[in-house]
């Protein structure tokens, strides 16, 4: 949880009730899954543990937090023939990262013993997975390993059939805009950048009496623990790129939040704006 965009801001955790397609069983580490499927990606301090390759088409992953720390998942597409190297070399310069690095999204933080799940749909390639949550020290997790190659090879037959979303959000002009309220209960959120720059969506349930002035003191220093828990939501999506979300939320206080970092003077999004406070009833 940091405001620079390739220190990703995390932000996102869990309780993400499954979504209504088949899911055949999840992959063991280096084996292939097939498309439509769901692939688990198990994280701990500091490592992924994840399959090493996967189908092309809509795939759910679904990350279970082992550690002692929050965890997300980013997944970035490497275009023209570039390689995790690639990336991992450009990390400590900081942002912005050059346009054969695409964010397509993944599931946004989990608390410790948590679970957050996002729906992408995966173009055969190679792809770089990511945490960028920051260490007690400061420093993201990729810095200190956190990151493996996926490779995403050409569908072997037809994907399973999608369920279709019961609300969509679309992010851009420092805004949430949502197609109806969020409400309590179970939903298939579409979320989709339709801005042009990077942005996040994170989720996060206050605490009774808390307001998303406390949230945002809070992530500012993130020193103190944080005014309520982490409910979901989607890591860095390119423009013109969409996850699906499942959700189960209970009611109370909500506030929705980008933290990624503005392309034109550097501000993190939340500082132009890009933060919502919201009744789930």
């Amino acid at each position: 949880m940091t405001t620079r965009l390739v220190l990703a801001p995390v932000v996102v955790a869990a309780l993400l009730a499954p979504g209504g397609r088949a899911r055949p069983a999840p992959g063991a580490p280096g084996t292939r899954v097939s498309a439509g499927a769901v692939v688990t990606v198990v994280a701990a301090e500091y490592r992924f543990s994840l399959p090493a390759s996967v189908a092309a088409g809509p795939t759910t992953f679904r990350l279970v937090n082992r550690g002692r720390e929050v965890h997300h998942v980013t997944l970035i597409r490497l275009l023209d023939g570039k390689t995790l190297a690639d990336l991992e070399a450009l990390l400590p310069k900081g942002p912005p990262l050059p346009a054969w690095a695409i964010a397509v999204g993944g599931p946004n933080a989990a608390n410790p013993g948590g679970t957050s799940e996002a729906l992408v749909v995966l173009e055969p390639g190679r792809y770089a997975v990511l945490c960028f949550v920051p260490a007690p020290d400061g420093a993201p997790h990729a810095m200190k390993g956190m990151v493996q190659e996926l490779e995403v090879t050409a569908a072997e037959g037809k994907a399973a059939p999608e369920e279709t979303p019961d609300i969509r959000m679309d992010l851009a002009n420092y805004a949430f805009s949502a197609s109806t309220p969020l409400t309590a209960g179970r939903h298939l959120l579409r979320v989709r950048n339709t801005d042009r720059q990077w942005h996040e969506l994170v989720l996060f349930r206050l605490a009774p009496g808390k307001t998303a002035r406390d949230f945002v003191a809070w992530a500012e220093a993130m020193n103190t623990p944080p005014p309520g828990t982490f409910q979901g939501g989607v890591s860095p999506l390119a423009p013109g790129l969409e996850n699906d979300v499942p959700l189960r939320l209970d009611r109370g206080r909500y506030v929705l939040v980008c933290f990624l970092e503005d392309a034109t003077d550097g501000k993190p999004h939340f500082m132009h704006g890009m933060v919502q406070e919201l009744q789930v009833d």
